[in-house]
Formats: structure tokens, C-alpha cells, sequence
């Protein structure tokens, strides 16, 4: 633009010194070279001006937009990355609005935490607390989970919303998040120590699956994206019950899973505001392709149906004697 502008001074100069000299100019023509030269100066003068108008807007423009850029970063910090995005793309809508869909709900808590507090010191605690949120945070965010709270050192993780792989895949995900999250434990813990925390800290998840009624709650002034129902409530009994550096979920979460996760059956317990007893598993560890295939077995021929899941069978014995029948059949009707 500025070579431009210098170009237009240069041919504005030439035609003043032209006007000036007369060389070759009819004496009847020169007032009217003369009017058009003034009109001419008065244009660039005129664009000069405009141009100078537009830098400072866009100087402006590049400032407001700066400012909305770090606005914006700033705003993402209080929400989880998925419901943050889903509102700037304009697919969640900011309004009191709620549905009901199948979720995989997780809760964890630190045991010993409370009595952390009482210990520490007030910035040292924030550190800590700061640490291990900061690296839940971000394994939760690595396997698609919405974070919905912090409640403390508890906290509250849904899968299947505002984005879904599926109830299956949301779950297996929920439970290897959890199981990475015990691993990663084993690291503060000797992070910890070196802050001067001598009595090891651990962690209790609990994860369940189904309905809940997930969406924006609150007021016309204030608004909070978050999940609740019995759902919820079950997941959070099922980590009180968990045994500590442990994961403990539901038979809903289990049927899910267990193909892809090996578990071992643990009591039944009564949940208030639940109707029914609820099994429950605790997770040990993620199932590799071989020991998938060795547990269990699914075949079918014309006449012959099997299913076989070794990891659900709890009577051996039973389980021996109808396949026992099924052979002593097979073998009459040779």
C-alpha cells in the first residue's frame, strides 16, 4: 500500500511540474488540466485519509480480537473441553434444558485427605491438591470424559455426553481411565512424600452405569452443566464401598465391560433410594486379546448355539455337567 501511495505522489508531481512548464499545452486547455490535477490531489488526499481510517480499525479489530482470544481461554478453565466447545459451536444451547440418556458415571475420593488438612499447611495443601487434579484432570480428558465437578479432592466424571462412542465403548473407557489413574497415584504418592507426606494417600472409584438426566441446571443468572439421578447416587455409594486403591462398579457397568476387562465378583450391597440389591465387581486389570480368547468362546453351527464367558461362571461344577450333557447328547445321535 505504501508503494502505491508514493506512485500516486509521484505522477501527482509530474502533472504540477507539466501544468508549470505548458510545454506542448494549448493555453485554452491549462484551466482545465488544472481543475482536473485539484480533483485528482483531493482524491488522494481523500484515500490517504480512508487508509489511515482502516489501519486504526483494524488495529482495533486485531485488539478486541486479542482480548476476546485470551477471554476466551480463560473462560474454557471452568468448563470441561467438551462442553466448552459444544457451546462456542453452537450445538449446546445456553438455557435451562435437560435430557435423559444412558451414561457411565465415576466417582473418586482420597482417603486420608481429610485429615491432610488439618497437617499441612494451607499452600502446600493447595499444591498437592493442585497436582493431583491437575494430573486426573488431564488422564480423564485423554479417554473423552466430561469432567462435571470438583467437590474437594472428589471427583465427578460422566462418559456419553455431550458426546457418545457408545455405551459400550463409554464404559470400557471409563474403567481404563480409572484403571490409569491407580497407576498414576503410585507416582504422587512418591511425589508427596518428598512434600512431607509421610502416610501414603488412596484413592476409592466407583463407576456405574445407566439412565441419569444430564443438562444445563440452575437459574436464568447462572447455569451449571452437570448429571443427576440415581445413577449418580449409585456410582457415588459403590466408591464409598470400594476398597481403598480400588475400583469398584456395578453388574450394569460390568456386563459392559467384561469381555475387554478382567473383574472379580464382590458383595451385594443395598444402596438407598434403590429399590433393588446391587452386585458389584471390583476391576482388576484390562484383558489382553490372548486371555480374551482363552475365557471364553462363542461358536455357532446349525443346532449348536455356545457362549461361553468363563470370567461370569461362578458353579464350575454345574457349568462341567451341562456341557457334559450336551456331549453325551451330541454322541447318541451320531
Amino acid at each position: 500500500m505504501n508503494d502505491f501511495l508514493q506512485s500516486e505522489e509521484e505522477i501527482i508531481n509530474k502533472a504540477r511540474t507539466l501544468l508549470e512548464q505548458a510545454d506542448g499545452m494549448h493555453e485554452s486547455a491549462r484551466p482545465q488540466y488544472a481543475e482536473l490535477l485539484k480533483a485528482y490531489e483531493k482524491l488522494n488526499k481523500e484515500l490517504r485519509r480512508l487508509i489511515r481510517l482502516s489501519d486504526r480499525s483494524q488495529n482495533k479489530l486485531n485488539t478486541a480480537n486479542s482480548k476476546l482470544a485470551s477471554f476466551s481461554t480463560k473462560l474454557s478453565k471452568y468448563f470441561s473441553p467438551q462442553v466448552y466447545q459444544s457451546i462456542f459451536s453452537g450445538e449446546l444451547d445456553v438455557s435451562i434444558q435437560s435430557k435423559r440418556k444412558p451414561l457411565t458415571i465415576f466417582f473418586s475420593d482420597l482417603q486420608g485427605f481429610t485429615e491432610l488438612t488439618e497437617r499441612l499447611e494451607p499452600e502446600i495443601l493447595t499444591e498437592l491438591l493442585t497436582n493431583y487434579l491437575t494430573e486426573m484432570s488431564s488422564i480423564a480428558i485423554r479417554w473423552g470424559g466430561t469432567i462435571d465437578k470438583y467437590i474437594g479432592d472428589a471427583i465427578l466424571i460422566f462418559f456419553g455426553d455431550p458426546s457418545s462412542k457408545g455405551n459400550k465403548e463409554d464404559a470400557i473407557n471409563c474403567v481404563s481411565m480409572s484403571l490409569e489413574m491407580l497407576e498414576k497415584m503410585k507416582e504422587l504418592r512418591s511425589y508427596w512424600r518428598d512434600h512431607g507426606v509421610t502416610r501414603p494417600i488412596k484413592a476409592r472409584i466407583g463407576i456405574h452405569s445407566g439412565i441419569c438426566t444430564v443438562g444445563n441446571f440452575g437459574s436464568e443468572d447462572r447455569l451449571d452443566y452437570t448429571v443427576i439421578g440415581n445413577s449418580v447416587n449409585l456410582a457415588s455409594r459403590l466408591e464409598t464401598n470400594a476398597r481403598v486403591n480400588s475400583i469398584l462398579i456395578s453388574e450394569d457397568t460390568y456386563l459392559l465391560i467384561k469381555e475387554h476387562i478382567e473383574c472379580e465378583s464382590r458383595e451385594i450391597i443395598k444402596v438407598k433410594g434403590v429399590s433393588f440389591p446391587v452386585q458389584t465387581y471390583e476391576v482388576k486389570k484390562k484383558l489382553t486379546k490372548s486371555s480374551q480368547t482363552e475365557n471364553s468362546l462363542h461358536e455357532s453351527i446349525p443346532g449348536l448355539l455356545l457362549a461361553l464367558d468363563q470370567s461370569v461362571i461362578e458353579d464350575q461344577e454345574t457349568a462341567v455337567s451341562i456341557l457334559e450333557e450336551a456331549l453325551r447328547i451330541i454322541n447318541k445321535n451320531k
